[in-house]
């Protein structure tokens, strides 16, 4: 297995958008409500099933989310205390925090 980092965004006005971002994270309908006060937001889950984890941030006009596979949720807790505000973080920036998480465990699949 390799660590592999995806990143979804959308404009929280923009229905289309906001439909195809939510229909690619699991019981989104949570996070739906939330995005919908349109609001500073950041929140983060993990799939046991699927050792995925997600960090999602927005900023009140924009959602991200960023998806990490193959890592154990310790291994998402530490990504999660270095990026604590992922709606700053561009692919690259985020990429840079996993790896400094991770360290020498780090195998970035693409």
């Amino acid at each position: 297995m390799s660590t592999k980092i995806s990143l979804a965004t959308a404009p929280l006005h923009d229905a289309a958008a906001m439909a195809e971002f939510l229909a690619g994270i699991p019981n989104s309908e949570e996070l739906a409500k939330v995005l919908q006060e349109r609001e500073a937001v950041s929140s983060r889950a993990y799939d046991d099933e699927t050792w995925t984890a997600r960090f999602v941030g927005s900023d009140g006009h924009i959602v991200k989310c960023f998806a990490v596979t193959d890592i154990t949720i310790d291994q998402a807790e530490m990504i999660a205390a270095a990026a604590i505000d992922v709606v700053n973080f561009d692919e690259a920036g985020f990429r840079e925090v996993v790896s400094q998480s991770l360290g020498p465990t780090f195998d970035p699949g693409d």
